[in-house]
């Protein structure tokens, strides 16, 4: 019953596009993650895909086994010079201790890297781990839904944490 009440309560909090005011983050929901594409498609890993057509990632790490990870990675192009830190694309299954190690160290990532991180909520404890991540020194901004989340770390933008719906 609870998981029920937490994804009301979630929606409820949570924006679309027009409660954003964030330029930047408004440009990323609207040409990204609620083009009509992207709205049919499987929405556990929404904001992976969107960012992966929005920002164009050439450097990516990733830290996952997350399910239908080969249909997104199956159009990655490597080019083999762009091997190793920093990357532009952080790619982590569940939150862990391991993406905060990683945010402390600067030589993995760039002002305009991305953190994402699938299964927010696959347990009290992953949740709270999230929540922990997302208030890091280093992130900027936070972009959440229900069961994904994107960290950056664009300096030029005021500490936010955006809830949307997707």
């Amino acid at each position: 019953m609870s998981g029920i009440f937490n994804k009301v309560l979630f929606w409820f909090q949570a924006k679309n596009k027009h409660g954003v005011h964030s330029p930047f983050i408004y440009e990323f929901l609207d040409r990204a993650v609620y083009t009509k594409a992207l709205k049919q498609g499987v929405s556990r890993q929404r904001l992976l895909r969107a960012a992966r057509v929005h920002f164009n990632p050439k450097r990516i790490w990733w830290v996952s086994n997350l399910p239908g990870n080969s249909g997104i990675r199956g159009n990655l192009e490597v080019d083999s010079t762009l091997q190793g830190p920093p990357f532009d694309l952080l790619v982590f299954d569940k939150p862990s201790h391991e993406v905060g190690e990683i945010l402390s160290d600067p030589g993995q990532w760039h002002n305009d890297s991305i953190v994402y991180l699938g299964n927010l909520r696959g347990s009290a404890s992953t949740y709270a781990l999230w929540e922990q991540i997302s208030l890091h020194p280093s992130v900027r901004v936070v972009v959440e839904s229900y069961r994904e989340g994107l960290l950056f770390f664009r300096k030029e933008q005021a500490k936010q944490h955006f809830k949307i719906r997707t």
